[in-house]
């Protein structure tokens, strides 16, 4: 077999978890190719195979390989810092990362796989910092296919999640205007932004803009519009989408942030007529 026939086989057998199989197909595959980019990733697909037949000690002897042989290719700390997130070892991997990204400052995907990290142990402001970083650069490479706009948008979502909603609705405007608006994706976030600093009307034209292009998708979507709607005195349109709501989950999962906002509708006893509505509490 030539180079494409053993990488596809060797796919196939991963996808089996037929994995030392896989690993040794890797391995003769690098019998045909010189390219350092190309060993990287069939390396790294190696170690991964080490990884899950159990093999702890190998494993991290490919990783370290990668570093050494490779130090001049951001994938090999990108390889290496992934893995010891799987295996949460987040310091080390932040370490990994923020080094790498003195390295090569243009590389997106350090920054977003470090922003990642960051979100997920509960470090948004850490993660705010680093997105901030990556779009101060000049020129950045195209990580897994995101762009500049999708870095704006993840740092609106990581304001939102901090309560800065002023800068999360910056954030997302920025997003919106670097994109097409039948393909922007986040109407609906924008739409709660609005909701939170209590612009009902803002959050009633973005919600309908996502309806528009994506649909009433969700019983969610049909919530943050009745919410629009009640607060603007329009109890007719709040109650319409929250039936609209009701009838596509046979019930209704509702906030009290939620219920604040519907304070008009509880004047007019509309929730009793429900039976099946779920008030979270907390």
């Amino acid at each position: 077999m030539g180079f494409r026939e053993l990488i596809v086989s060797a796919v196939h057998r991963e996808r089996q978890r037929e994995f030392t199989k896989a690993f040794n197909l890797y391995k003769e595959s690098l019998n045909f190719t010189q390219n350092p980019k190309t060993i990287l990733k069939v390396k790294n697909r190696q170690a991964w195979c080490q990884y899950y037949i159990g093999n702890t000690r190998e494993t991290l002897n490919l990783f370290q390989e990668l570093q050494d042989r490779f130090s001049s290719h951001p994938e090999s700390r990108l390889y290496y810092a992934n893995y010891l997130i799987k295996v949460h070892n987040y310091k080390l991997a932040k370490k990994i990362l923020l080094n790498a990204i003195e390295l090569f400052q243009d590389q997106l995907e350090l920054y977003l796989t470090l922003a990642s990290l960051l979100k997920d142990t509960d470090r948004s402001n850490e993660a705010i910092t680093i997105l901030k970083q990556a779009l101060s650069q000049e020129k950045l490479s195209r990580g897994r296919g995101i762009k500049r706009k999708d870095i704006w948008a993840e740092l609106g979502y990581l304001y939102f999640q901090r309560g800065d909603y002023n800068s999360a609705l910056a954030s997302l405007k920025t997003a919106m205007r670097m994109d097409e608006e039948e393909t922007f994706l986040h109407y609906d976030m924008i739409a709660q932004c609005y909701l939170k600093v209590a612009d009902h009307k803002n959050a009633l034209k973005f919600i309908d803009l996502y309806i528009k292009y994506f649909g009433e998708s969700d019983a969610d979507i049909l919530v943050i519009k009745a919410r629009a709607h009640a607060q603007l005195q329009e109890s007719h349109l709040a109650c319409a989408s929250l039936l609209q709501a009701y009838s596509m989950e046979n019930g209704l999962k509702l906030s009290a942030e939620d219920m604040v906002d519907f304070g008009p509708l509880l004047q007019t006893g509309f929730f009793d007529t429900l039976e099946n509505v779920e008030i979270d509490e907390a």
